[in-house]
């Protein structure tokens, strides 16, 4: 479905429990059920899209006649159903009887001997006269009712009547929840949402189904919603477009003073209520409350004050002027806590705040704005923190703070040459200035500079070794320093040397908790790539329990170590524990856990891959490579486009594959021992798909490699390429059989711990060998369940559609149909109907013939 298509029937999703019910009271014979519906929910969670679809599947059999309530701003008796009494004269007698009777016989004369259904829109803003009639038509039975109301200011009591005599059912209609919005989306667009666009979706519209229409649609019209193979991805800011109008309607019903309250706690975004209450009229508040706009968190201390939905906050935002929001920023600013005694959080908003305002805070305030603004990754404010505070011409002390903070953000930012200067100038300021704190910050963005912005990890290495007698008189300092200084040889890959070094420093408990936390994924990674699977995933569970119990700036690091442990269950085989983990936001509440920082789309991509669903996975790593395009701080980029390499060739698209294994090799490589440093051996499908003369000896080549450096999982997965080369009859310079890379195989499998999928392919590499046929197929489809697979589909002559190239390997490997519909979210008939045109395409007759006929054998 096209998704401009989709925006304009938007579907009706989470709501089949509320329609069951609803539709069985308008349309059942069962007086037991109530006369009618009151629909109650607050605004654009979707009640008149329910009432809709209940209109249309009613109009077969009853007659719907739709009234809307006029505003109260504009108040006219009996004005929703003026529509029903244009038959009452002006000069007619007006008692209630006389109008229900007129509205009775008009609706039983247009009903044509029918059933009536009144629908009324916007049931809080009915007149009492209107309320007085509805109760009369249901009572007397001459009009089944389906009203939709807020709660709020409040539901006319002959209404409310109608429900406490159990005349109509009040059925509640709430937010969506977090499945059911992703799941409207993904109806909506026609397509996989991509989770981290997904969450962000999720966290602006809280489930409402109108801020994410709004939302989609502006993202949309932007082009900052776009679709890469199948799967969308939003990368632009919260803009709430038409929202903006909504808002304007409903401010102009609110006086003044509580306007000015929306306005200062949307500018806030959360104030502590004792605050509010010196800021602005208390009356004011309490009305706000009362009308669910404002939200009290009294589990807060102080209870604190919010926007009952962010997308409302955007909008009111957008709505005030430059000027009043400087003068709203001034009042809150003096009000606020002196900012030394600030929480960190607090700090980073007063000194915003106070820029705003006109007010330049003292340049020390700002050096520490721009460092908690690094460590909790906000680089583009801690450069402009920095900047105010160089500009103030501080004493050397603050220039210090400020240049080094400037460096670690533009080296960030992608700014290597600017951060580079920044150090430069920093090594020119007097020695006595630079305490070791400050030359551990320096060394650090240094290294960092050397190995992410130059490639050259021995530089970095050394320009650590050489900072460490320098701040050898601070333990903290020195332990900072030593930490980055492995963190930088895990990253590169030189296990040997540091590996158990680094375990010691991760066990030494005596050293700060933020120099180990930063150390912990990387070895946890590295730990994966020695085969030491079981002991990188117990470390990553004690490190993310010390994550969440400091609730410090070391909490700043619990998603990527999430996202370290989902990557190594993946690497080991265990992709039903990687989704689970990976589905788990039970985190995201916890404060100073930031989730923006993983590049959106990389671990979907794996999982997806892990799952066969390559086109799916095509469309998250376009994703990702378009980002990565744009900044790559971490030189991730090379890893994702083997990635991408590999999902090709699993396409069917090796010609693509080619281009994506060119473009990666021309890319420096920063990084490889975590799972991108697969990069070598992810390539290797390209070759084997291409048939390229050299594909088994590069594959047995990495895999000498691997052995070399101690890395019995690479070895086994550049042996596993090796052995379908070889078993596709692809020549090698070297003397060997199916048999000596089966034994080898399976030595490697046994130097792995916890790499749950290394016995089973040292099983499938033995019965190739064997040429055990009927057990290779069983341990091709184990494998298939492990994310391994056999199978590489070359380019066909006869090609197959998107769909057919995702569903012939998954076939192949053994996957029942049933089993690749769920993979797919298909039908099972679906399945079917492809592998018969699959078959006739490839000209063969059943899967038994499938993985010959996809390898060109």
């Amino acid at each position: 479905m096209h998704a401009t298509h989709a925006l304009s029937q938007w579907p009706l999703v989470g709501r089949y429990d509320e329609y069951a019910a609803a539709l069985q009271v308008l349309t059942g014979d069962d007086p037991a059920t109530a006369f009618g519906v009151l629909l109650v929910g607050e605004s654009g969670v979707g009640k008149s899209t329910l009432a809709s679809r209940l209109e249309e599947a009613a109009a077969g059999s009853a007659y719907v006649v739709t009234v809307t309530s006029p505003s109260r701003a504009q108040p006219v008796m009996l004005g929703a159903l003026a529509p029903l009494l244009t038959d009452v004269a002006a000069h007619a007698d007006a008692s209630p009887i006389s109008v229900f009777q007129a509205a009775a016989d008009r609706l039983s004369r247009d009903a044509g001997g029918r059933p009536v259904i009144l629908r009324v829109e916007d049931g809080h803003l009915l007149d009492g006269a209107s309320a007085g009639l509805l109760r009369m038509l249901a009572m007397a039975k001459r009009a089944r009712l389906l009203v939709t109301s807020r709660p709020n200011p409040g539901i006319p009591e002959d209404l409310v009547a109608l429900w406490k005599d159990g005349w109509l059912r009040w059925i509640d209609v709430a937010p969506l929840d977090r499945a059911e919005t992703t799941l409207l989306l993904r109806e909506a667009l026609g397509g996989v949402v991509g989770r981290d666009t997904d969450r962000r979706m999720w966290e602006a519209s809280l489930g409402n189904p109108l801020y994410l229409r709004e939302l989609v649609r502006s993202a949309l019209s932007r082009d900052e919603l776009v679709d890469h193979h199948g799967v969308w991805t939003w990368t632009g800011p919260v803009v709430p477009g038409r929202l903006i109008e909504l808002v304007t309607a409903e401010l102009r019903r609110r006086p003044d003073g509580e306007r000015e309250v929306l306005e200062i706690v949307s500018l806030a975004e959360s104030l502590p209520l004792p605050l509010l209450f010196e800021l602005a009229d208390t009356d004011a508040v309490d009305s706000l409350v009362e009308a669910g706009m404002l939200v009290v968190d009294n589990a807060a201390a102080p209870p604190t004050a919010r926007l009952s939905h962010p997308v409302y906050g955007e909008a009111i935002r957008s709505l005030v002027p430059p000027g009043r929001r400087r003068v709203l920023r001034e009042r809150v600013v003096r009000h606020l806590p002196a900012p030394h005694d600030a929480s960190l959080p607090d700090l980073l908003r007063w000194v915003s705040w106070a820029l705003e305002a006109g007010s330049v805070p003292e340049p020390e305030l700002l050096v520490e704005a721009a460092a908690l603004a690094n460590r909790l990754q906000q680089a583009a404010d801690a450069r402009r923190f920095a900047d105010l505070a160089l500009l103030a011409d501080p004493d050397d002390g603050v220039v210090a703070g400020a240049l080094a903070e400037r460096a670690r953000a533009h080296r960030v930012l992608g700014a290597v040459d600017r951060a580079q200067a920044d150090l430069d100038q920093l090594h020119a300021l007097p020695a006595e200035v630079l305490t070791p704190a400050l030359e551990a910050h320096a060394a650090i963005t240094g290294a960092d500079v050397l190995f992410h912005g130059q490639a050259d990890p021995e530089a970095a290495v050394r320009l650590l070794d050489e900072a460490l007698p320098r701040v050898a008189g601070s333990p903290q300092s020195s332990a900072v320093v030593r930490g980055h200084r492995l963190t930088v040889l895990m990253n590169v890959g030189r296990t040997g040397e540091a590996l158990d070094e680094a375990v010691d420093f991760l066990s030494d408990t005596t050293l700060p908790l933020l120099a180990r936390i930063q150390l912990a994924a990387p070895v946890q990674l590295s730990l994966a790539r020695a085969g030491r699977v079981a002991e990188a995933l117990r470390l990553g569970e004690r490190y993310m329990d010390a994550a969440r119990e400091s609730l410090s700036e070391a909490t700043a690091f619990l998603m990527p170590l999430r996202a370290a442990m989902v990557v190594i269950r993946l690497f080991a085989g265990d992709v039903d524990g990687a989704e689970r983990m990976h589905a788990d936001e039970s985190d995201l509440d916890i404060e100073h856990v930031h989730h923006h920082r993983n590049v959106p789309g990389l671990v979907e991509a794996q999982l997806a891959m892990a799952r066969g669903r390559w086109s799916e996975a095509s469309g998250h790593l376009g994703g990702a490579i378009a980002a990565l395009h744009e900044s790559d701080p971490r030189g991730l980029l090379p890893a994702v486009l083997a990635l991408a390499a590999e999902s090709a060739v699993w396409l069917g698209d090796v010609e693509e594959a080619a281009r994506f294994r060119e473009e990666a090799l021309r890319q420096p490589v920063h990084e490889s021992s975590t799972i991108f440093g697969r990069r070598r051996r992810t390539l290797l499908w390209v070759g084997l798909a291409r048939r390229e003369g050299d594909a088994v000896d590069q594959a047995l080549d990495a895999a000498d490699a691997a052995a070399a450096a101690n890395l019995p999982p690479a070895e086994l997965d550049s042996l596993h390429v090796a052995l379908l080369g070889l078993a596709d009859s692809l020549p090698t310079a070297r003397e060997l059989t199916l048999s000596d890379v089966a034994d080898r195989m399976a030595a490697a499998a046994k130097q792995c711990d916890g790499l749950t999928r290394a016995e089973a392919m040292a099983g499938y590499a033995r019965a190739l060998a064997a040429g055990d046929t009927e057990l290779a197929s069983a341990f091709e489809a184990t494998l298939a369940g492990y994310g391994i697979w056999t199978n590489p589909p070359r380019q066909q002559t006869i090609a197959l559609t998107r769909r057919e190239q995702e569903i012939a390997p998954l076939a192949a490997a053994g996957i029942s149909s049933r089993d690749i519909a769920r993979r797919l979210s298909i039908s099972t008939r679906t399945v079917e109907s492809h592998l018969a045109r699959i078959y006739a395409k490839l000209g063969i007759t059943s899967r038994a013939e499938l993985p010959a006929a996809l390898s060109g054998r």
